[in-house]
């Protein structure tokens, strides 16, 4: 099995940017606060079907030393759960547990567990990262490089935002996907573009707070 790597490699070293980072709480760019619930519209790019996605951050989790909070994504294609850590070096997806109506759930692991959200969150910072998802008993190897790319002011159905915008570039064995995701701090994930489908945030609620 081939051994998981994670380096961050920072691009740029001004003084003012590093102040930025060692103030600004990364964490509020993806919050994990459980009951925190997100709905987005998603589109299918070939056909331009759409359809919600309802997205709610549910129960901690432990495995072994590991632990974190379980974040649930429900569709009309089944339901998702992402077994997340947070670190000093930005969220993770541990394993993935997937079901569809009438079939068991499904687990997927990740060794290393691969990030989904890469810190600091400064224009510039880089991440490669290589290890293994491993489905029942098929091991397939997965790299993935990230690159923060820098802040952009979008609109989605839910509103305006001013985000940090993310670029990801992935090979699972033979299979090579390119996405794109925003992110605002105390909201989350805004938009997402990536393999088949965009997906922009239609509105969010977090304790007794909604917004539409």
């Amino acid at each position: 099995m081939r051994k998981g790597c994670f380096l961050i490699v920072p691009v740029a070293l001004l003084v003012a940017r590093a102040g930025w980072a060692a103030e600004q709480n990364f964490d509020a760019f993806f919050p994990m606060n459980k009951g925190f619930e997100w709905v987005y519209n998603t589109i299918h790019k070939e056909d331009q079907t759409k359809f919600d996605m309802n997205v709610v951050i549910q129960d901690p989790w432990k495995e072994g030393e590991a632990s974190g909070m379980i974040m649930t994504q429900k569709d009309k294609r089944g339901t998702m759960r992402q077994f997340l850590l947070s670190t000093d070096k930005g969220i993770f997806i541990h394993k993935l547990a997937l079901s569809k109506t009438m079939t068991p759930e499904v687990n997927t692991r990740f060794t290393p567990a691969v990030p989904t959200l890469i810190y600091p969150l400064t224009p510039g910072t880089k991440v490669h990262w290589e290890g293994q998802l491993k489905i029942a008993w098929v091991n397939k190897p997965i790299i993935f490089d990230g690159e923060v790319l820098g802040w952009d002011d979008i609109e989605v159905p839910a509103g305006k935002f001013h985000c940090i915008k993310l670029h990801y570039h992935e090979k699972r064995g033979n299979e090579v996907i390119d996405e794109n995701a925003w992110y605002a701090e105390g909201v989350g994930q805004v938009k997402y573009d990536g393999g088949q489908y965009i997906k922009e945030l239609k509105s969010y609620k977090a304790k007794s707070d909604e917004h539409l």
